[in-house]
């Protein structure tokens, strides 16, 4: 392994300060990439083709594909539910149980943010267009509906290992030479602090009926007469593009995403010899997702010919909307490996090691990505960052991986959560019918009170390893 000294920290940096000011990280993560290359290259010239080839290497390695076809392929399976009307299903049947009482609204939403484990997005939307207007006939605000919308389903959608999620934190680990990476995330997800105390707590607001600081105003804002005119006045209308559907079209969601599921964890028990913990997870999720896409693909076969959609233009498209988390997996890849051959980690664990005690480091890590991720609005930037220097300073320090690990995610989870420059805020928001300020400004209280009572957890489980 090449030791480039403090030279070594100069990529990452580079492409943190990128993010940080253009709130883009698939730029920052190229430029960090082959500012690394250059520095390995010096004095070899041509850096630029060798950066090419250091990705294209990354990539064509057999567990770095599967996970990146996974979360290409999950597009597709995502657009193929919602052309065939699976989405509108959802709706159709959840509206057909006539909820008229806070507590099973409430039950109601997060049944539909546990259902809808495959990505934030169609988490938001379907929850949001099913249950606003029974928010306002109960006389809920929408800044609060806003709040349970996100952080049910980034929080619950971050700690699920069947999903593009779980396939991207497996491909950071693969790309630091983590022998079980699927081991590593299963464990860590059990100190994924910030992403359960934020579901802990959205129950207690709900149950106990919490309201702290901005959302008290808004909650006071709300007048039963205003909120039923509005209802009245808005009776029949919503989003065109979900309007129709039946309650029996909800089994084109339901029964792929049990497929996925069931998948996922036979191919954990087969390639794992009959131990699902040693089974090889980016096989599995890889298999599930192609599984579930011909699940889905044949139950369309047997609609009526005029409701069936074109299945590989849907297919196709959804690659295509999702092709931008490809790229950004592998150039998070190439950048990891980049940073593993400078050894950019141990250089850190050695300015912290008798500087810094080893208990500190998952609190420092969970710190330090609310930070990148608050300012940047990504979580995936934020994990390609820190994971590659986590592992490293691990492994110098004695920390256990699983605990910091589990310190980026939830960093990079909590600024995807509260900041505005987030498209999770905005899809939000648009679902919602809230504006992205008024979101972020009731939500970010909650959010603060979970991000610290994580960081008392990870300094407790960090004297605790």
């Amino acid at each position: 392994m090449t030791h480039l000294g403090i030279l070594s920290i100069l990529p990452p940096v580079l492409a943190l300060v990128l993010a940080l000011w253009k709130k883009k990280i698939i730029p920052a993560l190229l430029v960090g990439g082959l500012a690394a290359t250059f520095l390995l290259s010096v004095a070899k010239g041509a850096f630029v083709v060798e950066y090419l080839e250091r990705v294209i290497t990354v990539t064509g390695d057999r567990a770095n594909l599967q996970l990146i076809l996974f979360g290409i392929f999950v597009g597709g399976l995502i657009k193929l539910m919602e052309t065939s009307g699976g989405f509108k299903g959802m709706i159709r049947l959840l509206e057909s149980l006539n909820i008229r009482s806070r507590r099973p609204v409430f039950l109601l939403t997060w049944a539909i943010g546990l259902l809808m484990i495959l990505e934030n997005y169609s988490n938001i939307m379907v929850n949001g267009t099913t249950v606003g207007s029974l928010y306002d006939r109960l006389g809920i605000p929408r800044a609060k509906l806003a709040y349970f919308l996100h952080s049910i389903s980034i929080n619950w959608v971050a700690t699920i290992v069947f999903n593009s999620w779980g396939a991207f934190y497996m491909t950071l680990l693969v790309a630091q030479g983590i022998s079980d990476p699927f081991g590593v995330v299963v464990s860590a997800m059990t100190m994924n602090f910030y992403c359960i105390v934020s579901l802990i707590v959205i129950i207690f607001t709900m149950t106990f009926g919490w309201n702290i600081g901005a959302m008290k105003k808004y909650v006071a804002a709300v007048k039963e007469k205003d909120v039923m005119d509005d209802v009245a006045a808005d009776h029949g209308t919503g989003d065109p593009a979900l309007a129709g559907g039946t309650p029996a079209m909800s089994l084109l969601v339901i029964v792929p995403v049990l497929v996925l599921v069931a998948t996922m964890l036979i191919a954990l028990f087969v390639t794992g010899g009959g131990s699902m913990l040693k089974g090889d997870g980016t096989a599995s999720v890889f298999y599930a997702v192609l599984a579930s896409i011909a699940a889905l693909a044949l139950m369309i076969q047997f609609r009526p010919a005029a409701e069936r959609p074109p299945i590989e233009k849907s297919v196709y498209t959804g690659f295509g909307d999702f092709m931008e988390v490809g790229i950004l997996l592998a150039l998070a890849l190439a950048l990891g490996s980049l940073c593993k051959e400078m050894g950019t980690g141990h250089y850190i664990a050695g300015l912290a090691s008798g500087n810094v005690p080893p208990f500190l480091m998952p609190l420092i890590f969970f710190f330090v990505s609310c930070l990148i991720s608050f300012a940047t609005g990504t979580s995936y930037g934020t994990f390609s960052i820190m994971v590659p220097l986590a592992v490293p300073v691990s492994q110098a320090m004695g920390v256990p991986l699983p605990l910091m690990f589990a310190a980026c995610i939830s960093g990079g989870v909590f600024g995807d959560n509260t900041s505005p420059f987030s498209d999770t805020s905005v899809v939000t928001a648009i679902s919602a019918k809230t504006s992205v300020i008024e979101h972020v400004e009731a939500q970010l209280p909650y959010a603060l009170v979970s991000a610290s009572i994580a960081a008392v957890l990870f300094v407790v489980a960090g004297l605790l390893a």
